[in-house]
């Protein structure tokens, strides 16, 4: 029986580029499947069959997790940082702490094709590229690798990715180090790359124009940074704003109709948590903390060890925070221990674009639209009461 991973489908694969990145003979590549998900494909010419492929694999065997020390709701209290910043900017005060003190920092960015990967940050200055959120799942390329060369060279490492993406970190690195600290970014599920490859170029054929740059959450139009619009630069120096809802990219992935097939049974939904610090919106901080100043977004943040607790510990004085409790949090944010439903029928492959796009697009909802057009200082007040 053979003990490399060939063969290896979408429903059993989250992706993570574990595999990928600790076979010592490069006889695994990440390629895209119909559906635009990379998946491994192994070189079986090359393959010595030593079998490491399946032991980092976090979809064969799941990692220890973490119990839950302590929640928060907080709030960065650099004004340009949560403007940058999808929710309340937490995760800009630990990467600046971190950097501060010569460590380094991993996050998720755009590539100069639209496409998303993963990336280190050493510099403060070059936060803004792994801030803001990214529905589109990301390519570890080879940082796993990278981190493993930082940590055995002493040095601090921040790792911020998806629950799987962590655990795949995990199982590469195969202990623990004192100088890493992951941080997981709560997750409702990943669409595929490919499909967003797509559905950019679908975008500027519509629009006869090349897409410059990107927003999911643009908070130029809603201050707090909800799923209301997303924002397209053009080359030409146009800016467009498009109701998230009425996408059919962003209103498709927020319906769970997009997401890579492992999600709808993500063994990372658990109350213990797999990294050190998890990070989320705090959806109805309005109800729980009515009086939490979150009129521009506020972040929920979870602590989950003593190395998280020590690095949260140290940027307390960068923050507003108001003790709050786990069961508040995923009481408002249910896909932190629920795994995505799927609605609708899968599609199968990116040949008919423009169908696709027809197919995705989600119903018109006099209740979305409704919710739309109130007023923001209504609504916050509203949320409140």
């Amino acid at each position: 029986m053979k003990k490399n991973i060939a063969g290896v489908i979408e429903d059993r694969c989250c992706g993570c580029g574990a595999c990928f990145q600790i076979c010592p003979k490069k006889s695994i590549l990440m390629k895209k499947n119909t559906r635009g998900f990379y998946v491994p494909t192994v070189d079986e010419q090359t393959c010595i069959d030593c079998g490491l492929c399946k032991n980092v694999c976090p979809e064969i065997e799941k990692n220890q997790y973490n119990s839950v020390i302590g929640s928060y709701a907080a709030i960065t209290k650099d004004k340009d940082a949560i403007d940058r910043s999808t929710s309340g900017g937490v995760f800009s005060e630990i990467a600046k702490y971190i950097i501060m003190h010569s460590g380094v920092v991993y996050g998720c960015s755009w590539n100069d094709n639209k496409s998303v990967h993963h990336r280190m940050v050493e510099k403060i200055q070059d936060l803004k590229y792994i801030q803001q959120s990214k529905y589109v799942q990301s390519n570890t390329e080879r940082t796993f690798e990278e981190v493993k060369r930082y940590l055995l060279n002493d040095k601090v490492v921040l790792y911020s990715g998806t629950g799987c993406q962590i655990a795949g970190l995990k199982k590469y690195l195969k202990k623990d180090y004192d100088k890493l600290i992951t941080v997981e970014v709560a997750c409702h599920g990943v669409p595929s790359p490919g499909l967003f490859e797509e559905y950019i170029k679908w975008m500027e054929r519509k629009n006869n124009q090349t897409v410059n740059q990107y927003t999911f959450r643009n908070k130029k139009k809603h201050k707090k940074g909800e799923h209301y619009k997303l924002c397209v630069n053009f080359k030409n120096g146009k800016e467009k704003y498009y109701l998230s809802y009425n996408d059919p990219y962003y209103g498709a992935f927020l319906q769970g109709k997009t997401l890579r097939k492992t999600c709808y049974h993500c063994k990372y939904k658990e109350s213990d948590r797999i990294a050190d610090i998890l990070l989320s919106d705090y959806w109805g901080i309005e109800k729980e903390h009515p009086q939490f100043p979150a009129k521009h977004g506020a972040s929920a943040v979870v602590i989950c060890s003593t190395k998280g607790e020590k690095l949260f510990n140290n940027i307390k004085d960068k923050i507003i925070i108001e003790e709050s409790t786990f069961d508040k949090i995923v009481a408002h944010n249910r896909s932190i221990i629920s795994c995505a439903k799927k609605t609708g029928q899968e599609y199968t492959d990116l040949e008919n674009v423009d169908e696709l796009m027809k197919t995705l697009k989600p119903k018109f909802s006099a209740k979305r639209t409704i919710k739309n057009i109130i007023p923001e200082n209504l609504k916050y007040f509203l949320k409140r009461i």
